[in-house]
C-alpha cells in the first residue's frame, strides 16, 4: 500500500478524538468509583481490568487484522468501545464498572494497535520512526488534554456528562473511518 495522507490524517484523527476521550474520564474515575463505595482495592480493579482484558485480546485482534483487514476491525472496535462508554452513565455499582472497564479494554484492543499497524502499511519506506513518531503525537495529545477537558466538562456539567462526552468523541473516531 501506497503512502496516503488521507488515510494518515483520518487514522491520526481518530485516534486523537478516542485517546481524547479516554484522557476526560479516567482522572474522573477514581472520583466516581469513590462516590459508589469503591475501596483502593476496587479502583485498583477498574484499571486493571482494562489492561487486563487489552493485553490478552491486543494479539488476537492484531492477527485478526492480517486475515480479514485493518479497517472493518478499527471500526467494530471504536463503534463497540462508543457503546460500552455509554453503559458508563447507567452504572451504579463497583461491579459494572469493573465489568465496563474489562469491556472496555477488549474494543480497545481493536483501535490503537490495528491503527499503528494501518499506518505501518502507508508508511513509506526509510520513515517509519518518522510516521509513526508523528502519529504518536495523535495517542499522546488526546491523553494529554482529556483530562483537562473532563475536569472543565465534570464542573461545569455532570461526570455522567463526561461519560457521554467519551462516547461522543469515541463515534467522532467511528464515523471518521467509517466516511473516510
Amino acid at each position: 500500500m501506497e503512502w496516503s495522507l488521507k488515510i494518515f490524517l483520518t487514522l491520526f484523527l481518530a485516534v486523537f478524538v478516542t485517546t481524547m476521550g479516554v484522557g476526560l474520564v479516567v482522572p474522573l474515575l477514581p472520583v466516581y468509583a469513590h462516590e459508589l463505595g469503591a475501596g483502593s482495592f476496587e479502583i485498583g480493579l477498574i484499571f486493571g481490568a482494562f489492561s487486563l482484558s487489552r493485553t490478552l485480546f491486543v494479539p488476537y485482534f492484531g492477527r485478526l487484522s492480517d486475515i480479514k483487514g485493518k479497517r472493518p476491525l478499527l471500526i467494530s472496535g471504536l463503534f463497540l468501545y462508543f457503546l460500552v462508554s455509554v453503559c458508563l452513565v447507567f452504572s451504579s455499582t463497583v461491579q459494572s464498572l469493573i465489568l465496563i472497564r474489562l469491556c472496555q479494554g477488549f474494543a480497545s484492543a481493536m483501535i490503537l494497535p490495528v491503527a499503528q499497524a494501518y499506518v505501518g502499511l502507508i508508511t513509506p519506506r526509510n520513515r517509519e520512526g518518522f510516521t509513526m513518531g508523528l502519529f504518536n503525537i495523535a495517542l499522546y495529545g488526546g491523553l494529554s488534554t482529556g483530562p483537562v477537558l473532563g475536569g472543565f466538562v465534570k464542573d461545569w456539567f455532570s461526570i455522567q456528562f463526561s461519560f457521554l462526552s467519551m462516547g461522543a468523541l469515541t463515534l467522532v473516531g467511528c464515523l471518521l473511518c467509517l466516511l473516510l
